[in-house]
C-alpha cells in the first residue's frame, strides 16, 4: 500500500476514495500519470495492444491499492464463529451432536462433540 489511510475518506457514494489532504491529491495524481503518460506514448507510437495491456495493469494495480487503504480504514469485524473458534483452540470437536455427547476433560485435552 502506497497511500494512508490519514489522507482520504470513502466515498459517500460508490466504492472508492476522496482525498482529504494535500498528499492524498498528490498520490491520485501520481497514480492519473503514472498510468495516463505512457499508455498515451504507447497510443502515439501505435502500440494499441501493449497500450491497453498497460492500462489494464495499471487499472488492476490502483484498484488493489485503494483496496488495501479501505481495509486499513474499515477492518474486517470478526464474526461470532471465527470468535468462537479462537477461544476454544485446544478442543478437538468430534461430532455435530452437543446435545447428547457432552464436554469431556482430560490432564491433557478438552473434548466436546459438536
Amino acid at each position: 500500500m502506497f497511500g494512508k489511510p490519514q489522507w482520504f475518506r470513502p466515498k459517500a457514494i460508490g466504492w472508492g476514495l476522496t482525498p482529504i489532504s494535500w498528499q492524498g491529491w498528490t498520490y491520485t495524481a501520481g497514480w492519473a500519470v503514472a498510468i495516463a503518460a505512457p499508455f498515451v506514448m504507447l497510443i502515439a507510437s501505435e502500440k494499441a495492444v501493449e497500450a491497453f495491456i498497460w492500462m489494464g495493469l495499471g487499472l488492476g494495480a490502483l484498484v488493489y491499492d485503494v483496496r488495501q487503504i479501505l481495509l486499513a480504514m474499515n477492518p474486517p469485524k470478526a464474526t461470532p464463529v471465527a470468535t468462537a473458534a479462537k477461544h476454544d483452540d485446544n478442543v478437538l470437536y468430534i461430532m455435530d451432536d452437543s446435545q447428547t455427547h457432552p464436554r469431556v476433560a482430560t490432564r491433557g485435552f478438552n473434548l466436546q462433540a459438536r
